[in-house]
């Protein structure tokens, strides 16, 4: 074996544990003599093959199998309906008044303190790139790989969902761009076409997802430092070319991903600290286009495929073995189709029930009152939100536990000199709270939980979305019929997504 994994272990919702990790695993103190290897082979081999993180998911895996899921999966679908229920029994004024913000105070953030927050984001980004295309080949020991998927791409993520958009401060482009060009530089060298629309952000996130869920190694350091800086500049030169605001609003798929997030947070930062219901700002924003509503749906895809893809079923339709996983790298095609597929899927099918709830509404109004297509698509997409961020939590919840941890022992020895900066060198990272039924219980209410308040979160926009579309109430209820069907119906996707048993 090279220091480089090949492939990545996935067994059950914490993906991408190196399989490196098993021949290259060492503890943090003084290694076991020579002379007592021979006595203490087998001891030392179960006592390694339960410290790990594999290892222990496939246990957590197995557990949730004796949990009683097909009755928390009803539980969770009944919560789902009730809230339809009792959202159709509240008065639009009552609705609408509860996503009314409360505003705080005012506050005022200069461009010159956002441009230095990105320049130090820009910074820190370098840093540890050079630790990842230099340092350990280990993604677990590698600060890169785990700053990159666990805090930025799961952490990041989940904090925009509570805390509100912190990535126009944290993003590693502006600052540069405002010293070289200005941001707000009137004059790009090229003009973006209109119809271009955010088609552009659609298609690099899908390829983000490709490369997230096809590739071999995602997480090899190396590896995954040629791809992060090639795409800052990538964005950097089509900032320069068509200008800065333009790009990063509507081609950065990462700009507008956090956007969208921090439009389901109950805080709003500027122009006036704001805190309300999650959703809230959703209806301030102006009407998205198609392309925006496609990407808001992608968010969804990609994320729901993510998890599909470990499962027993997905991996039967492809023709392999759960138990002997022949790698990523032998079912790299198929997973692109998967990707593609259940993306292209979503959108139809998002489509056609939003198609059937609005032409039932239509049928009974004058021509002039009639809601068209296009408009109740592009508005409900927004209700799609809440969801992603769910699955995103749900799926992810597992993975960043252990390997949060994994970031702060790289964080306390960042380039493996033994250093030990945060004090931590003999913390030991722990997967405990998956060894006992009880334990991954909790760890699966939690999981569960947030797939089912996201789709109540969802039930309420939509609902909100559709009341003021409509004059009537009656309208207002057909038009969610079919889409209240396909939340419930998600919602079970869901569920037996986080039951099912898993094979990668």
């Amino acid at each position: 074996m090279t220091g480089k994994p090949l492939d990545t272990v996935q067994i059950s919702n914490c993906p991408r544990i190196s399989t490196a990790h098993v021949t290259r695993f060492r503890p943090r103190y003084s290694p076991i003599s020579p002379s007592l290897i021979g006595r203490l082979f087998a001891a030392s081999l179960i006592w390694l093959l339960q410290s790990l993180p594999a290892q222990a998911h496939a246990s957590e895996q197995a557990l949730v199998l004796l949990l009683p899921t097909d009755l928390y999966i009803i539980a969770g679908c009944a919560a789902v309906v009730a809230s339809i229920l009792g959202v159709a029994f509240l008065s639009e004024a009552r609705l609408m008044a509860a996503f009314k913000p409360l505003p705080l105070f005012s506050i005022k953030l200069s461009d010159n303190v956002t441009h230095v927050t990105s320049f130090g984001s820009m910074t820190f980004l370098f840093a540890i790139s050079a630790i990842g295309a230099f340092g350990t080949h280990d993604p677990l020991n590698n600060l890169f790989s785990l700053t990159i998927w666990a805090i930025w791409w799961v952490g990041l993520v989940l904090v925009h969902g509570v805390l509100g958009n912190l990535w126009q401060a944290l993003n590693p482009w502006t600052g540069l761009y405002q010293i070289l060009i200005g941001y707000q530089s009137p004059q790009p060298y090229l003009k973006l076409p209109k119809f271009c629309g955010h088609w552009i952000a659609v298609l690099i996130f899908l390829a983000f997802g490709m490369f997230e869920i096809a590739d071999p190694a995602p997480e090899d350091p190396a590896r995954l430092t040629k791809f992060v800086l090639g795409y800052w500049l990538f964005t950097f030169v089509g900032m320069i070319l068509f200008g800065g605001k333009v790009w990063l609003q509507r081609c950065e798929p990462f700009t507008i991903l956090f956007g969208l997030v921090a439009a389901i947070s109950p805080v709003r930062w500027v122009p006036r600290l704001s805190i309300g219901l999650p959703g809230w700002s959703l209806f301030s924003l102006s009407i998205p286009s198609v392309s925006l509503a496609i990407f808001s749906l992608t968010l969804l895809g990609v994320g729901s495929f993510d998890g599909l893809k470990e499962s027993f079923w997905w991996l039967a339709k492809i023709g392999v073995n759960p138990l002997m996983f022949p790698g990523k790298s032998a079912i790299f095609w198929q997973s692109i189709f998967g990707i593609l597929a259940v993306n292209v899927a979503l959108v139809m099918v998002f489509a056609a029930v939003v198609f059937v709830g609005i032409r039932a509404a239509n049928a009974s109004l004058a021509s002039q009152d009639r809601v068209a297509f296009t408009t109740a698509f592009c508005w409900f997409s927004l209700s799609i939100i809440p969801i992603a961020l769910g699955y995103h939590f749900a799926h992810f919840f597992i993975y960043f536990l252990v390997n949060s941890q994994y970031a702060l022992l790289a964080l306390t020895d960042p380039l493996i000199t033994g250093a030990n900066y945060l004090g931590l060198a003999k913390t030991q990272v722990t997967t405990g709270f998956l060894k006992t039924k009880d334990s991954v219980q909790v760890v699966f209410f939690i999981q569960a939980g947030a797939v089912v308040a996201s789709h109540v979160v969802s039930v309420l926009i939509a609902h909100g979305m559709a009341a003021r579309l409509y004059q009537t109430k009656k309208q207002t209820l057909i038009s969610q019929i079919p889409l209240a069907i396909f939340m419930i119906l998600y919602t079970i996707f869901g569920l037996w997504l986080l039951a099912t048993p898993r094979g990668m």
